[in-house]
């Protein structure tokens, strides 16, 4: 399979324009995202998504060329809801104190958010095994390093001394690894695993 054809795989065929088609298109996703839920994602079929959606499989198939694709779409509206989220909660910070307790806090809702939502450890465990996929995650490390480190880095003092983007990328990841281990854990033990991921914040991320 050429680099263009596997691109394809993955992709949206056409971006909805008219409302008719945007709905057809969130339609689609919440359906996936339910069958994800109860079913798993071995078990995800084409026909059975567009049945749940309530369209014929054609439909479908305007929008992605399989199953992959779908998965893709849902992994970037997890991503964006992240990225978006972490523009507006680490706006207009105060200190590096404030810093701190906003990262912690952040660590304690984002384990919450992914508590709530039941598609988020398949899908991630779809897209890493998927080597057209495994990309996506990396990009989305990318993304949320420069957002958290363009409102870290002026607070920094000049002789700080810290590489702050290694560390931030450490953070990133780190964190998103920690919650899904966190998911799988009885709540007892998530909790103590996220208290000592949180006091390790606070102890080394802006520590020279």
């Amino acid at each position: 399979m050429n680099g263009a054809r596997k691109a394809e795989r993955i992709q949206l065929r056409k971006k909805p324009q008219q409302e008719r088609s945007i709905q057809r298109l969130d339609a689609i996703l919440a359906a996936a995202a339910e069958l994800i839920a109860t079913k798993g994602i071995s078990s995800l079929k084409m026909i059975d998504i567009a049945a749940k959606a309530g369209l014929p499989i054609g439909s479908l198939y305007q929008f992605f060329p399989e199953k992959a694709a779908v998965i893709r779409a849902l992994h970037d509206r997890h991503t964006a809801i992240v990225e978006d989220g972490a523009i507006r909660y680490f706006l207009d910070l105060s200190s590096l104190d404030d810093a701190e307790q906003r990262l912690q806090s952040a660590v304690d809702q984002f384990y919450d958010f992914y508590r709530s939502e039941p598609t988020y450890l398949p899908i991630w465990l779809a897209a890493i095994s998927d080597p057209d996929l495994q990309s996506l995650n990396q990009r989305h490390i990318d993304r949320l390093s420069v957002i958290l480190c363009d409102v870290f880095r002026p607070l920094l003092p000049k002789d700080a001394g810290i590489d702050l983007d290694a560390r931030v990328r450490l953070f990133v990841y780190l964190s998103g690894s920690i919650v899904r281990f966190a998911l799988i854990q009885d709540e007892k033990t998530a909790q103590r695993v996220l208290t000592e991921w949180k006091t390790n914040i606070r102890k080394t991320l802006f520590t020279p």
